[in-house]
């Protein structure tokens, strides 16, 4: 009977953890993330038309930027992607401002003194 019921205990438990969430790794960079950013639009007409989007689950994995409208899609493949990710480091100097330049989004590294409220 002791057998019978850790059997059942057992598989009830597997059951519930395979049915889990996906887990990204520490500091993780998703293919699937990578890949929405590698495909999305960065045309634009003006600095407005562009934002910044995370190249990781983590802040310290960097910054993109893109056309607004592509953040969108990019983002819903971030929430699926990084939901249960684990970040080891709480502050890097990776912040962009995005602009239009010459009709495509681009990232400027913003200035170090920007991190301190100057």
């Amino acid at each position: 009977m002791k057998k019978a019921c850790f059997l059942v205990f057992a598989a009830a438990l597997l059951a519930a953890c395979s049915a889990s969430p996906k887990r990204a790794e520490i500091n993780a960079v998703p293919a699937a993330l990578t890949k929405a950013i590698t495909q999305a639009d960065r045309s634009c007409k003006t600095d407005a038309d562009c934002v910044a989007v995370k190249q990781g689950c983590c802040e310290c994995a960097g910054y993109d930027a893109v056309n607004a409208k592509s953040a969108e899609k990019i983002q819903k493949v971030w929430n699926k992607e990084c939901q249960a990710a684990a970040c080891t480091r709480e502050m890097c100097y990776v912040q962009i401002d995005p602009v239009c330049e010459q009709n495509v989004c681009v990232g400027k590294l913003k200035p170090m003194d920007s991190y301190f409220g100057n």
